[in-house]
């Protein structure tokens, strides 16, 4: 499990990386998505979340339904701030922060579900797999990175690092971020810190 110190390294991450955006935009596949990297899948989806107006009101579902489809509508790869002249809600930063912790939970499960000894793994390795999971998906995960689960089961954290690197649109910035994770990860096997 997640320390508390852990969590806040993974949002502090997270927030980097993905971003912290309060109002729904085009992640860079074109998917509508809003907070820090959170996917709607569907409208229903949208409705399901507390929008707020200007005035900090609930949003209705039909006030809903215009966001999405205004945002919907727009032209992807661009930088997610540009989304807002489209779109009149938002999201507080404590419903951001829940569904947050709620991903840092699902993924951790899902970690947990490939690899079963999760929990044993070094810090830096388990922040490492979860940043790869939050970006690509557990069925991305499962069925494009082999070489990188093989030398996770084996904890060779410096294969692992060798295996971690993401394509574009993934920045040079984060894919060392993971990759010195995991190389710190094999450095501290190597040489244990002294009591």
């Amino acid at each position: 499990m997640f320390s508390p110190t852990e969590k806040v390294n993974l949002r502090a991450k997270m927030e980097k990386y993905e971003g912290k955006i309060n109002h729904m935009y085009l992640d860079s596949k074109g998917y509508v998505t809003v907070g820090v990297g959170h996917l709607i899948k569907d409208l229903a989806s949208a409705q399901k979340l507390s929008f707020k107006k200007s005035n900090n009101m609930p949003a209705t579902k039909d006030e809903i339904k215009a966001d999405y489809e205004a945002v919907k509508k727009q032209p992807k790869n661009r930088l997610a701030f540009s989304y807002k002249r489209y779109v009149k809600l938002k999201l507080s930063d404590l419903d951001i922060n829940t569904l947050t912790n709620k991903h840092i939970d699902s993924f951790e499960s899902e970690l947990k579900r490939i690899f079963p000894d999760f929990s044993t793994y070094p810090s830096e390795a388990r922040l490492a797999l979860f940043d790869i999971i939050f970006n690509v998906g557990m069925t991305d995960f499962n069925s494009e990175w082999p070489r990188l689960k093989k030398a996770v089961k084996a904890k060779d954290w410096s294969e692992a690092a060798k295996e971690s690197n993401r394509k574009p649109p993934i920045s040079a910035e984060r894919n060392k971020y993971v990759r010195d994770l995991f190389e710190k990860a094999a450095a501290n096997v190597k040489n244990p810190a002294k009591p």
